[in-house]
């Protein structure tokens, strides 16, 4: 059975696979103090160079703003929530005391969503849910500047282009084109055709490598540290991951008069050791 978000294996007693679980948990978990935050990003931000960011601005951070006060936050999971309450036949929505502030009523509908995540992600409609929770958590992040997603690049497989595509690594169905040779693939087929490539090796960063893979970042770091993995300003060979991933670590090979390690070859890939 597929993960209802990510397409990837899901559990067996679940509809998301082990990581999506994970990441709906930790995501829940963390949109409260982001909400708390984001009241501290009012003023709007500046770039590098001094000139205004492209915050949405009308003398304030519109979108701290509307993160501040849940505009979208608390539709979201009170929709839900009301879900949750008629199927597990709990008190309606309209009964509940109503809490005496923003801050309380989403910590309130946070911990009531923790306390019945087990039965949610057996629900036909916890993929809708956790990308719905997903995207609140994303803009939380970018409300509070903890993180800024910077475009994700792959060489395009095509013989003769020496372009990059721009890709979503969570969006495995999405097509995607290049723009000089005007070629167009699925990202699922663009991957594969790119990591099938002998003439170019296929970077990612860790993140994305976790998503493409559904493995754990430790997961990912033991098969990096185990085979030494090639590293490239921080982005690792996938496709040498995806050969190694169930190797045994003792097909490396260590020699004792240089303290270099030889990795075995496989066509016009090779594993670089130091």
């Amino acid at each position: 059975m597929e993960c209802r978000l990510c397409l990837h294996q899901a559990n067996v007693e679940t509809l998301l696979c082990r990581r999506c679980s994970r990441s709906l948990k930790e995501n829940l978990t963390e949109i409260p103090q982001l909400q708390a935050e984001a009241g501290n990003f009012l003023v709007p931000g500046r770039t590098g160079s001094g000139s205004p960011s492209s915050e949405r601005s009308i003398g304030f951070n519109v979108s701290a703003m509307d993160y501040s006060l849940a505009s979208d936050i608390l539709p979201t999971l009170h929709r839900y929530e009301a879900m949750i309450r008629r199927g597990r036949n709990l008190t309606p929505p309209a009964l509940l005391k109503k809490q005496p502030s923003i801050q309380a009523e989403v910590d309130t509908t946070i911990n009531f969503h923790l306390s019945h995540l087990e039965w949610t992600l057996v629900q036909d409609w916890v993929g809708d849910f956790a990308a719905g929770v997903k995207e609140i958590h994303s803009k939380g992040l970018s409300v509070t500047k903890k993180f800024i997603e910077k475009p994700r690049r792959i060489p395009c497989p095509t013989d003769g282009c020496k372009a990059h595509v721009v890709i979503d690594i969570e969006n495995l169905l999405a097509g995607v084109t290049c723009l000089k040779c005007k070629t167009s693939w699925t990202l699922y087929r663009l991957i594969q055709l790119a990591m099938d490539n002998p003439n170019r090796r296929f970077w990612l960063d860790i993140e994305a490598i976790c998503l493409w893979l559904n493995m754990t970042k430790r997961e990912v770091l033991k098969v990096v540290n185990a085979h030494k993995i090639a590293k490239k300003n921080g982005l690792y060979d996938i496709a040498a991951i995806v050969k190694k991933r169930y190797a045994p670590v003792d097909e490396i090979v260590y020699n004792e008069d240089t303290s270099i390690c030889a990795a075995e070859k496989r066509g016009n890939n090779e594993i670089s050791c130091s």
